[in-house]
């Protein structure tokens, strides 16, 4: 059986210069971790350093911003990469960074929503649910405990 990589992969074009990228799935958990996270222990511990990070937004913490930017592009950019070195040393095979000017925003956002999109929804209802010991109220005012939901695929 032959590989197909091409279902690992994706080609995005960059809205403002036009270059064609192929990017890749980067895990969420790699993320996390790179970020000074957590591996993903509990929902509340998460919903922490997601606000904390909302919060850095917020003030302007560009720094925060721009390591999460530079994360996802550069383990996510399989073609052409991405340098974000000296510029005086960059490969004739990469583009500086700073050359991509807000195609770099749209670059790391296409590879955030390539590698979590589907997943981040899974997931959702469980990092970002209320934590209200009975359960929320459902339409009819009686508690609904989560841990009764079974999960629809």
């Amino acid at each position: 059986m032959e590989l197909d990589k091409s279902k690992f992969r994706k080609e995005v074009a960059a809205p403002f210069t036009g270059q064609t990228f192929i990017i890749r799935r980067v895990r969420f958990t790699e993320f996390m971790s790179e970020i000074g996270g957590l591996a993903l222990p509990t929902a509340t511990a998460v919903q922490d350093l997601l606000v904390d990070l909302q919060e850095k937004a917020k003030t302007g913490d560009t720094q925060a911003e721009e390591k999460v930017l530079k994360f996802y592009v550069s383990k996510g950019t399989i073609e052409p990469r991405v340098w974000f070195g000296n510029e005086a040393e960059c490969p004739a095979d990469q583009i500086y960074y700073l050359d991509l000017g807000s195609d770099l925003d749209v670059l790391a956002t296409e590879i955030i929503n390539y590698s979590n999109g589907r997943a981040i929804q899974t997931m959702e209802p469980f990092f970002f649910q209320q934590q209200t010991g009975a359960g929320d109220p459902g339409p009819n005012g009686t508690p609904v405990r989560t841990e009764t939901i079974e999960p629809t695929s």
